[in-house]
């Protein structure tokens, strides 16, 4: 009996990892679609424009830019030579895993209010967007954006800070991280609410399932930002449950302890807020705003100072939309991963049952299926 239930255990055990191998990006995306989202029905206190982003394989992903202060009524032609010809630092916004750009309104008005742009360009499969999420999808569209944003928009890079709320976080550090490496050092790098890995994340709120076996999309962000050179400033709440502060404090430990430019990383700690109240606190609103100030207010400060040479590696150029050989290899690796574990399962799957046929009892060949003579 105790041997069947065992037998019986582990069959479930099994079963459970089933949408785990198959299922998982359903899992952790969690869009909110919409046939239409144009600026005009933003409720907003400053002037939205609608922008669109042609990404690598051909999508038209759409989004928003937010200009900064409370200015009302600008139109596309006067919000676009605003967002060229100011100083003001201009926010590359890259939210969480749920809803879509109208959703992070808030947000977005109080970083306008402290005199900062913003864009936000949903992600593919979100919102009015076609395409379908996935890590290196995402990889590739930031870098599309980030292209808009320099080459098109004529941005300085200097200008940019790139902002990254919960998954968010591991798609700009990814990105900030590329670009530095690449010799195209933005103006500065903000993650809120975000993890150091998400397998770790993952693996904290199911531990007895073996992730990091499984997980493809894995955003390793504490391997990634450690190639970041420009300012970093890290926001997460002492209370948040989804995200824990370990996992946070973790992904700030393995960043560089300054920037090339000498501007120390920065955290803000706030002590009464959760993982999706962030900017609803009002305990910590202060706390948060005056942070967000000081680090905008640097990054302006730095954008305006005559370049060093010396930092220089190469011309600023645009980044490449697409994933690199060896990052291709890598996502094939984790796909091989996956397809190996699911042969594994299918196997001792199998194998228990062929176990579970061993020892049971034999019946008699035949027409009768009684109980056996004595």
């Amino acid at each position: 009996m105790a041997e069947r239930l065992v037998i019986l255990a582990i069959q479930v055990y099994l079963t459970c990892l089933i949408p785990l191998v198959f299922f998982q990006r359903s899992l952790i995306y969690h869009p909110s679609r919409s046939a239409s989202l144009p600026a005009a029905q933003a409720i907003s206190r400053t002037s939205v424009i609608d922008i669109r982003v042609k990404s690598h394989d051909g999508l038209t992903l759409n989004g928003w830019l937010l200009i900064a202060g409370n200015r009302t009524g600008k139109n596309e032609s006067e919000a676009l030579n605003l967002l060229e010809k100011e100083g003001n630092p201009v926010i590359l916004y890259f939210p969480g895993n749920a809803g879509q750009r109208s959703r992070r309104l808030v947000p977005m008005e109080v970083l306008t209010s402290l005199n900062a742009h913003v864009v936000l360009v949903d992600y593919r499969g979100y919102g009015d967007n076609p395409g379908t999420p996935s890590e290196a999808s995402f990889a590739n569209d930031a870098r599309s954006v980030w292209n808009y944003l320099t080459a098109e928009l004529n941005v300085s890079p200097r200008r940019i800070v790139i902002y990254g709320e919960s998954l968010g976080g591991g798609v700009a550090t990814r990105l900030a991280g590329e670009l530095c490496k690449s010799g195209i050092e933005p103006g500065g790098l903000i993650v809120q609410s975000t993890f150091n890995s998400l397998v770790a994340v993952a693996q904290k709120h199911f531990p007895v399932l073996p992730i990091s076996l499984l997980l493809v999309d894995r955003y390793p962000s504490d391997r990634r930002i450690n190639s970041v050179t420009c300012p970093i400033l890290q926001i997460h709440g002492q209370q948040d449950q989804i995200v824990p502060l370990e996992n946070g404090q973790r992904l700030f430990d393995a960043a560089p302890a300054a920037s090339t430019s000498g501007i120390a990383k920065q955290q803000i700690v706030m002590p009464t807020t959760d993982h999706n109240d962030v900017y609803d606190s009002q305990r910590d609103s202060a706390l948060l705003q005056e942070g967000l100030r000081d680090f905008l207010e640097q990054v302006q400060s730095l954008s305006t100072r005559p370049p060093d040479p010396s930092a220089e590696k190469e011309p600023d150029s645009p980044l490449s939309n697409v994933t690199s050989p060896a990052q291709a290899g890598q996502s094939v690796n984790l796909l091989d991963r996956r397809v190996v574990m699911a042969g594994l399962l299918l196997a001792f799957v199998a194998a228990l049952e062929l176990l579970k046929r061993q020892r049971s009892p034999r019946t008699p060949t035949g027409g009768d299926h009684g109980p056996p003579t004595k």
